[in-house]
């Protein structure tokens, strides 16, 4: 039997060389674009050569079955049927195929957090230009308990039940793990609220498969969309859309096909495969390698293991920079925030009045070119804070490096004219 310690050893800067990151470049911004193993390339490229070498029976047949197997194998991992779910080609894609599929009538209402992606945010202003809804904001600030928010959530709603009687709440849109700040989210508990109200839930998981354990069957969400090349290891442009057979009938695809039928009065759910199995002509090889990423999971030790390293890591990197720079990780009592990225404090406190989009810009080029290293920084109630991720490639070593180039940075913001 292997020991936690034994374990761990798989991990850190040994495995550095299983990808195409650049020597002497230290990775700490996982959560944003992912990154794919070297292994996995050649797989990729072969799909692409199979596509050109005879484009019918690639695109007509071996694409169908590659999908049909990367769908299967992806249930298994996040417990569904695989005919619930669709492979897309991003969260924002998935997002926007579910709100825009569903129908509104002027006023009603969706429920929104203050912390959502700023993509999702923006498509949620659009419906309410378009649509005409009403959004429900909840503002969110950080460090919260499961239990606060949930209580947000339901005083939320029975306000706006009290104020508004006839206008039903439709809709409810949260993360299963937030991008900023980069926190877990308690949505499983808000799925099941969701469900004693009646009210639509939309869970943007873009950062949930692989980072976090997933059975959507258990949670029962009516609409669920990951991407698969943040942190499975997946070819960026690979994602899925989960929905359950009772939701099949309400979506169709941001591209429709020749598959387009309306089934809102018959509730049948017979053309949602062939609706999104063919978003037209384009190269589905990030979808096929899906087999492939988590096989090669699989060689590190699995699902488990890798979210254990990552999790103990991060926890263990957030505290050494908070410790360093004197300041705290964003943390709730109950230590639920957080999993494979942590939030800590930045030595900051802009002192020269720059506009927001100018620190985060500043500190993100300045870490990239002066630094060779990447986190992603941002603002959240009064303060600011870095979002830093832990992966198998990473080490303890990675977040000491990152906490002198971060001093430098702030030091030079804070004093520059």
């Amino acid at each position: 039997m292997m020991t936690k310690g034994t374990q761990e050893n798989r991990f850190g800067k040994a495995l550095r060389p299983l990808f195409f990151l650049e020597e002497g470049f230290v990775p700490l911004n996982h959560g944003s674009f992912g990154t794919c193993p070297r292994s996995l390339h050649p797989i990729l490229h072969d799909f692409q050569v199979q596509s050109e070498l005879q484009p019918d029976r690639f695109l007509r047949h071996l694409m169908v079955d590659g999908c049909s197997k990367s769908r299967q194998v992806l249930s298994q991992l996040v417990h569904c049927d695989p005919e619930e779910l669709a492979m897309i080609f991003n969260a924002s894609y998935g997002i926007n195929t579910v709100v825009r599929s569903l129908r509104f009538n002027r006023g009603d209402k969706i429920i929104c957090f203050s912390t959502l992606y700023n993509a999702v945010e923006r498509t949620m202003a659009f419906l309410k230009d378009t649509r005409e809804v009403e959004l429900v904001m909840i503002e969110l600030e950080y460090p919260l308990t499961n239990q606060e928010i949930s209580n947000i959530f339901k005083d939320t709603v029975q306000r706006e039940r009290a104020k508004d009687a006839g206008v039903p709440i439709r809709m409810a849109i949260f993360d299963a793990i937030s991008s900023v700040p980069g926190v877990r989210f308690p949505f499983e508990d808000i799925i099941k609220l969701c469900q004693e109200y009646g009210i639509l839930s939309v869970v943007d998981g873009a950062h949930a498969v692989g980072q976090i354990p997933l059975n959507l069957h258990e949670s029962d969400p009516d609409f669920f969309i990951s991407n698969c090349h943040k942190w499975l290891f997946a070819p960026r442009g690979s994602a899925f859309l989960y929905v359950p057979r009772r939701n099949q009938a309400l979506v169709h695809p941001s591209i429709i096909n020749y598959a387009y039928a309306d089934h809102t009065k018959d509730h049948l759910d017979v053309s949602f495969r062939a609706e999104f199995s063919w978003p037209g002509t384009t190269d589905f090889s990030t979808h096929l390698c899906i087999p492939a990423a988590l096989d090669f999971r699989k060689a590190l030790g699995g699902e488990e293991a890798i979210q254990n390293y990552c999790n103990n890591l991060a926890r263990e990197g957030g505290q050494r920079l908070a410790d360093i720079w004197g300041t705290q990780v964003l943390e709730n009592d109950d230590k639920t925030l957080t999993v494979a990225m942590t939030n800590v404090q930045l030595p900051f406190k802009n002192k020269q009045n720059l506009p927001v989009a100018v620190v985060m810009k500043s500190i993100i080029d300045k870490l990239i070119y002066e630094h060779r290293t990447v986190a992603s920084p941002y603002s959240h109630n009064g303060k600011w804070w870095l979002r830093v991720c832990a992966h198998v490639y990473n080490d303890i070593s990675d977040f000491e490096y990152l906490s002198q180039a971060v001093i430098k940075v702030c030091q030079e913001l804070e004093n520059d004219p």
